[in-house]
């Protein structure tokens, strides 16, 4: 896709005022359906369907929050209707992308209700459809870092990178402005930090200045003080939806796979990057470990006459995308804190203890992973029946935070 001109915007309008933020976002994603429908909108592959925010289409999910009525409910930024919370905040510190599932499945009898009051109707949704709305939401969500801006203005100047970028065109430095600079988004920031890091490298050695290491989420809270003090363009919306299957070639052709196995297969010099039992990365966090063992995978490189890779956007968006697939940097549950959860939520009073179906629901075990993306679906096709049914039991309706949705999604993957 061609990258978006999209002018550049003066500090203090569009990103401080929250009227402006709505504004903007919705000329980027015009601009971004403009360059799709010249394309012919793009259609993924079988294997791209399904899994992941990354592989919707924010720019269909724009449309869909208007066409299916979301909007008239839902505020962004503050600018709109307040029946139901403000979509435009940001999400906690410390959430993932799944916090927006968390917080569909557990408000839903709240908007169905309201919806019911309103005359409004339940609007048929398909996976796709659910799909496209978390793009949509990730893009005007999700993208505001939850990092801690004040630590981050102090790595600005601890980590030494005060000595080489300035944050106004007032001060000369040896690399870009980072007030004007367009990276201020997790896709487009791994992509900088590792196509721009050899050249930082060289000038590190120059001036000798020891390599920065950036721990836990310190990289998170770097780029939330960038994000405030910049004023350049967001270019998230267009590097979406994001397609597995290319960033899997990617992994390949880049000579990824020449270092990392996924899952216990291929090399093994560097890191596994299959599913992870720690705790898993946000994109930004994963930017930092690639910062930090930069210098290390250069010279492993270089050992084994490998050129360095350089990422366009939207290669970084497809590669981040499979390594979403793959599990390293979706979150892995526990199959038996899952059982657990889905005995907990009362999910076998329905659906049977072994949830291989019982009386009142169905069988749960399917050929296909479950991803937690797709209970957004499930909430709009089954939610309000299960709901109707739950009521007739008196059953309460289960709530659900993102470390039970991720064991619930384990435990239904194990059937």
């Amino acid at each position: 896709m061609p990258q978006l001109n999209i002018p550049r915007l003066q500090k203090s309008f569009l990103f401080r005022d929250a009227r402006g933020r709505v504004i903007l976002w919705g000329l980027l994603l015009l601009a971004v359906w403009y360059v799709a429908y010249a394309f012919h909108l793009w259609t993924p592959r079988d294997e791209d369907r399904g899994f992941s925010f990354l592989s919707g289409s924010p720019t269909q999910g724009a449309s869909l929050f208007s066409g299916l009525g979301c909007s008239s409910c839902h505020a962004l930024y503050g600018i709109g209707p307040k029946l139901g919370p403000d979509l435009g905040t940001s999400l906690p510190a410390g959430s993932s992308p799944i916090r927006i599932v968390a917080d569909m499945w557990n408000h839903s009898p709240q908007m169905w209700q309201k919806m019911k009051d309103a005359q409004l109707g339940l609007p048929h949704i398909t996976e796709q459809d659910a799909l496209d709305l978390l793009s949509y939401l990730y893009v005007v969500r999700y993208m505001d870092v939850p990092g801690n801006i004040d630590k981050g203005a102090e790595l600005f100047n601890s980590k030494g990178c005060i000595r080489c970028h300035a944050l106004s065109e007032n001060r000369k430095t040896l690399g870009p402005d980072l007030g004007q600079l367009s990276a201020e988004t997790p896709i487009v920031w791994a992509q900088r930090m590792w196509n721009h890091g050899q050249a930082m490298e060289s000038v590190m050695e120059e001036k000798n200045v020891v390599w920065p290491i950036f721990r836990d989420r310190e990289m998170l809270d770097l780029l939330a003080f960038l994000q405030r003090s910049s004023s350049g363009t967001r270019q998230e919306a267009g590097l979406l939806p994001a397609a597995p299957s290319e960033g899997k070639s990617l992994f390949i052709e880049k000579g990824c796979s020449s270092c990392h196995a996924v899952g216990g297969e291929g090399a093994r010099s560097g890191p596994d990057l299959g599913p992870r039992g720690e705790t898993t990365p946000s994109i930004v966090e994963f930017a930092g470990l690639m910062w930090n063992h930069s210098p290390q995978m250069w010279t492993q490189m270089e050992k084994e006459g490998i050129s360095r890779p350089q990422f366009e956007e939207r290669e970084m968006a497809d590669l981040i995308a499979y390594l979403y697939l793959v599990g390293y940097l979706e979150p892995v549950g526990r199959v038996d804190i899952g059982t657990e959860v889905f005995h907990k939520k009362h999910c076998s009073n329905c659906h049977g203890a072994d949830g291989h179906g019982g009386r009142e629901g169905p069988n749960l075990a399917r050929p296909q992973s479950y991803y937690a993306a797709q209970l957004a679906y499930t909430i709009w096709s089954h939610g309000p029946e299960m709901y109707r049914r739950m009521r007739e039991k008196n059953i309460p309706w289960p709530t659900l935070n993102e470390e039970e949705i991720v064991d619930l999604v384990a435990f239904l993957n194990s059937l």
